[in-house]
């Protein structure tokens, strides 16, 4: 090694250091892995239930009005929450872009073009809604206890990248009305995760089928 790659050893190690005391912090604990899969699955679930608890708390507080839905996308969430301790590391491996939350005002069609996205792709995370997905590709939704009504108003969580119309969502681009509530989406779910297991000594299990194909052999993969 020469004399200045050991000047750069030296120089870079206390940074080194502090980056592995920071990934190694226990930001929560789980009872079961939480993997990424189609059309649900428990690490979708739980990522776009913490979206949906943040974005409907600021949303209310910013307009009075109720969250309906978040949605993610399956591609954003790049790998699985191990069983046992959740590390900082181990969010920043899930979630490693920059992304934030954004809450969108959309009209009925454009909903209606979302659910119908979301059914072409096989699933992708959700939460607030639930598909049932006939064998003609037809849906019926529920968004909490209510059927969707393509004659109504709806108020969408989503990240800024799907916003602005990334993994196809074309009908995020024009909305009635955007929030940016300036907070990204992995400090988002570092804080849910963190909030749950405090409270309840483990993250919560999500093992619901929020979309349901009645032909689950013919589901596209993506």
């Amino acid at each position: 090694m020469t004399t200045l790659d050991s000047n750069m050893v030296r120089f870079i190690a206390p940074y080194k250091d502090s980056l592995k005391r920071f990934t190694a912090g226990m930001v929560g604990k789980t009872d079961t892995g939480y993997f990424p899969e189609r059309p649900s699955s428990n690490l979708g679930n739980l990522c776009a239930d913490l979206i949906f608890f943040f974005a409907d708390s600021c949303l209310k507080a910013q307009t009075g009005f109720s969250l309906d839905a978040a949605v993610l996308n399956l591609g954003g969430l790049r790998t699985a929450l191990p069983n046992g301790e959740i590390t900082m590391g181990n969010m920043y491996e899930v979630m490693p872009f920059e992304n934030s939350v954004v809450v969108l005002k959309l009209n009925g069609s454009a909903v209606d073009s979302l659910f119908k996205h979301i059914i072409r792709r096989g699933g992708e995370p959700i939460s607030g809604l639930k598909l049932e997905v006939d064998e003609k590709m037809q849906y019926k939704a529920w968004l909490g206890q209510r059927r969707f009504d393509s004659r109504r108003d709806y108020w969408v969580a989503t990240s800024d990248y799907l916003a602005f119309g990334g993994d196809g969502f074309a009908m995020f681009k024009n909305p009635m009305q955007i929030l940016y509530l300036k907070k990204t989406v992995r400090d988002v779910l570092i804080g849910g995760v963190q909030s749950e297991t405090l409270r309840f000594g483990v993250v919560q299990k999500r093992t619901e089928r929020r979309i349901v194909y009645a032909n689950e052999a013919g589901v596209p993969k993506k």
